[in-house]
């Protein structure tokens, strides 16, 4: 059995498109976003890690079971925030983005289901467990474990920051849309804002 995971949020991008930081944005609830999203996962998880250059950021998430820590990797996109995620833990992360306002506790509640699998000789199966929806990864919201470190530690020295870039070199179970929409039928989870225009017409939507 798999110890409890960690709940990782990278918030650190800069959030250029939308013109202010994303994870502060104030939802029906009257809460910054980035604590709406740590809510609907926290029962999942033993404790929250999050990755941001922002102080305000930090201030807003800080309590006894979050961790807020500045990028160890600057400039280097989400994958960055992965590997100081990673350095961080003994066992599996469940990866976010800060702006995903509709995320589905029981589509992760399912894909942690696959964590404890093993070969045939008794090994952990899997090193990352990533839902592909429209044809393609969605390495945001995803489950990775600290054996993907020294895949994304090589990438990145190698100046790639593409999330996705490591995924040839660590064992990774590939979850297909339809068994996705099993759970999430429109596929919310997947939802995220990046523009003003996108966080308008999101709004009505969030619970």
């Amino acid at each position: 059995m798999n110890l409890p995971p960690t709940l990782f949020i990278n918030a650190g991008g800069q959030s250029r498109r939308m013109g202010r930081p994303k994870a502060l944005l104030s939802t029906p609830q009257g809460t910054p976003l980035i604590r709406l999203v740590a809510k609907r996962l926290r029962p999942l998880v033993a404790d929250t890690l999050v990755i941001a250059n922002d102080p305000a950021i930090c201030a807003t998430v800080a309590d006894g079971s979050t961790l807020c820590m500045a990028d160890a990797f600057p400039d280097s996109g989400p994958l960055g925030g992965l590997a100081t995620a990673l350095a961080q833990v003994g066992g599996w992360l469940i990866c976010i983005g800060c702006d995903m306002p509709l995320l589905n506790p029981d589509l992760f509640a399912w894909l942690l289901g696959w964590t404890d699998e093993v070969d045939a000789h008794g090994a952990p199966r899997w090193d990352a467990i990533v839902p592909h929806t429209q044809g393609r990864p969605q390495p945001l919201h995803a489950l990775y474990h600290p054996r993907c470190l020294p895949a994304v530690l090589a990438q990145l020295e190698a100046g790639r920051r593409r999330m996705d870039s490591f995924f040839a070199d660590v064992r990774v179970l590939r979850i297909d849309e339809a068994d996705i929409r099993g759970i999430d039928p429109n596929l919310d989870s997947f939802a995220n804002v990046n523009t003003e225009e996108e966080w308008r017409a999101i709004l009505a939507r969030i619970p």
